[in-house]
């Protein structure tokens, strides 16, 4: 039932009708508001009213907060999802009301990014945007009709680099590695080369975990989708040698490491000495390549290097013509 009331000049509509929540708008002319409420009645009698009023009352930002809180904390990479919607909750489209969130705006805040950003960065923003909704809808009870993510087509990505370490580039780099004042920057760039750690295993990995005599590790919490957050992994010879060599850290850990930011750091100064532009996360390619071309199965390429899906290990296995060309031969 519809009752009106005159305030301020103004008609004040209220729909109240059973099992439902009291729903009201104000209008300038009583005419507009009678039609409101009929609308509405009939909507709500047929079950198609859309309750936009919370939607309406939080902005994409507030939500981007929440979905940090409740997703974000309970996976691996926490500190780098935060980083994104920190930068992401700074963005004029972090200040829209979610019922004003549309296709178009998204459309607008993609082609405003893709000035500044490279396609694989829009994208993981765009997903961030389209995952914080879904968790609204799902999780926290918030009505929108649709996810305005799931109109926008995403940026085409450019090709993937096949690019590994040469050998002569691995001899430059663990020569000049020892001029270096991180004193475990060549064994860093060997765990990633012979093991196939990434950088965040390499900072984490911790002495206590790792047996010299039978020459393996055990890395904790890593990157992995599952909720087992632990692999072993061999060591190399030559990485054991290294670990020797280098004085306890206080903290336990194998790299006197305190974050990204300070080995980034210091693997920068390094390509500037050697010229090399290659990023450290080459190193896994390397080791994926090399492991291949000496025989590894797939599995066991995939418990020392943690990959549980075929399809990312083979972006990361680049064979070269001509080792296939000798195999071909033989």
């Amino acid at each position: 039932m519809a009752t009106f009331r005159k305030r301020l000049g103004k008609w004040e509509v209220r729909v109240r009708r059973f099992n439902n929540k009291t729903i009201s708008k104000t209008f300038l002319e009583k005419e507009d508001a009678n039609k409101w409420a009929r609308d509405v009645e009939v909507k709500i009698e047929k079950g198609l009213y859309e309750d936009l009023s919370q939607a309406n009352t939080i902005t994409l930002g507030e939500l981007l907060k929440v979905y940090a809180k409740d997703v974000t904390t309970t996976k691996a990479g926490v500190n780098e999802e935060k980083y994104k919607i920190d930068k992401l909750c700074r963005q004029p489209i972090a200040k829209l009301k979610l019922a004003r969130l549309t296709p178009l705006q998204i459309r607008k805040f993609q082609d405003q990014c893709s000035l500044v950003y490279n396609p694989s960065t829009v994208n993981k923003y765009l997903t961030l945007i389209s995952v914080s909704v879904k968790h609204a809808r799902q999780m926290l009870g918030i009505y929108l009709p649709n996810n305005p993510c799931d109109f926008v087509k995403r940026l085409k990505e450019p090709e993937f680099k096949a690019d590994i370490i040469e050998e002569q580039e691995e001899r430059l780099l663990l020569t000049q590695s020892e001029h270096s004042k991180a004193n475990w920057l060549k064994l860093a760039i060997m765990l990633g080369i012979d093991c196939g750690l990434r950088r965040g295993e390499i900072i984490k990995l911790r002495r206590e975990n790792c047996d010299l005599i039978k020459g393996t590790a055990r890395l904790l919490d890593t990157k992995d989708p599952t909720k087992i957050r632990s692999r072993d992994i061999g060591l190399s010879p030559r990485v054991v040698e290294e670990m020797r060599k280098l004085p306890l850290n206080f903290d336990g850990r194998v790299v006197n490491c305190p974050s990204n930011d300070n080995f980034h750091h210091f693997y920068s100064q390094l390509q500037r000495w050697t010229g090399i532009k290659k990023t450290f996360h080459t190193t896994r390619h390397t080791f994926a390549s090399r492991c291949a071309m000496k025989g590894w199965s797939i599995a066991e390429i995939s418990a020392q290097g943690g990959w549980r899906n075929l399809s990312v290990l083979k972006r990361y296995t680049h064979i070269k013509a001509p080792h296939l060309s000798k195999k071909l031969g033989s």
